[in-house]
């Protein structure tokens, strides 16, 4: 097996999206998979998983020793001692609750990144494919009018035609290949685009031709909005903000202190008598237990009723991004109904007279029936006609794509 199998095989969508054209479900799954913002959206949720680990951390324990003439003159008394200040129980469950929201965030963080990303990898696809199809639809004109220049030509050099019958077509010819110069334009910035987004260091290209058939599944705009990652974002916000609440009124509880010394009393007697002396290997020991009260509770509690503005302030903002939503979503609909009926009319019966038209022009030009100047209007109808069809089956697509991002089903 050479080199190359073997690259293939490790890394199968790197080495295929370099050797092949991608579909759009191909660039889709590259993008997901290269994209730096999506993996910084993921390394997020990492770090508040890991985050969320601490909220069992306590103060570091305190351990000290005295030595010297704490008892007696006796120079080498010593006292060793282990004190640790805990937080209230209750303190330790609310951190966890708010490590656990955030997390949640995070994760709906990624996945509304993913849902624009998705969203803008597809537009631009089809934005590509749009500029091909319109790249044919311009050499055919330039073929149409490019034949008609030379004919023009020719009835000027035969003196069967004025100069400005000639003059106009050469422009005609001029003006459609400025337009092809403009389009490879185009589809280079767009092409560079993609290639952003799906996070490849080398050029890519596409390997569709036609924009594809759009058929967007509508449904009432607040079921349809409900998945909407960004929205679940929002919503979360509260939730942190609740849990953020209860960290606070925790934190005001009062701290524990559990400790326990060691000590030598050299000189100190043993029992009541007082006769014998402690000496160095005569030991003491003892624990202590304390509380920790905060003597000045106004700035906590003004925290928490802080907190309770958040909340209130997050949940304000929720219900603003379902309003928003729920309308964006509605006009997305009406937008893709208005397209679909327009698809219907060049369908239906624009494109069919279109092409009538063009074959009549054509065949009473050659046989001296209509000038140039009909000709040319009728040309630039049929011309039009064709352009609104195929910028209205890309509008239509764009429109269902939207739909999709709204709703959150872009997968």
């Amino acid at each position: 097996m050479n080199f190359r199998i073997i690259i293939c095989l490790l890394f199968p969508i790197a080495a295929f999206s370099q050797s092949h054209p991608l579909t759009m479900e191909q660039a889709v799954q590259l993008a997901l998979a290269q994209n730096k913002g999506l993996q910084s959206a993921s390394s997020n949720v990492a770090y508040y998983r890991d985050l969320a680990r601490t909220s069992g951390e306590v103060p570091k324990t305190d351990v000290s020793l005295q030595y010297g003439q704490y008892n007696s003159y006796v120079r080498n008394d010593n006292n060793f001692s282990v004190s640790q200040s805990i937080p209230f129980p209750t303190l330790f469950g609310a951190k966890k609750a708010l490590g656990q929201a955030q997390t949640e965030k995070a994760v709906w963080q990624k996945a509304a990144t993913q849902n624009d990303l998705v969203f803008q990898v597809k537009q631009v696809y089809v934005q590509l494919l749009f500029l091909r199809e319109q790249r044919a639809l311009l050499h055919s004109q330039d073929s149409l009018f490019t034949s008609f220049s030379r004919s023009a030509g020719l009835r000027y050099k035969t003196g069967e035609s004025r100069l400005i019958e000639k003059t106009a077509a050469e422009v005609r010819v001029q003006e459609i290949r400025n337009l092809l110069r403009q389009n490879e334009a185009d589809e280079a910035i767009f092409m560079a685009r993609l290639q952003a987004l799906l996070g490849s260091a080398t050029p890519v290209t596409i390997a569709g031709t036609a924009i594809p058939e759009a058929n967007a599944g509508m449904q009432e705009d607040s079921q349809a909005i409900a998945d909407n990652p960004q929205l679940q974002f929002a919503k979360q916000n509260i939730v942190i903000a609740e849990k953020q609440k209860k960290v606070i009124s925790n934190s005001i509880l009062p701290d524990l202190t559990v400790g326990y010394f060691n000590q030598s009393l050299i000189g100190t007697g043993l029992n009541a008598s007082g006769t014998p002396l402690a000496t160095g290997g005569n030991r003491f020991q003892g624990f202590q237990v304390g509380l920790a009260l905060p003597l000045w509770l106004g700035p906590m509690k003004a925290r928490v009723r802080a907190e309770e503005k958040q909340q209130q302030a997050a949940g304000l903002f929720y219900d603003n991004s379902v309003m928003q939503l729920r309308s964006q979503y509605r006009q997305a609909v009406q937008e893709f109904v208005k397209l679909r009926n327009s698809l219907e009319y060049y369908t239906g019966n624009a494109l069919p007279n279109a092409d009538q038209l063009q074959q009549q022009t054509v065949k009473s030009f050659t046989l001296g029936d209509i000038g140039y100047a009909e000709y040319f209007l009728n040309l630039e109808k049929v011309m039009a006609v064709r352009q609104g069809f195929l910028q209205t089956r890309h509008d239509i697509k764009q429109a269902e794509l939207y739909i999709a991002y709204l709703s959150g089903h872009q997968l």
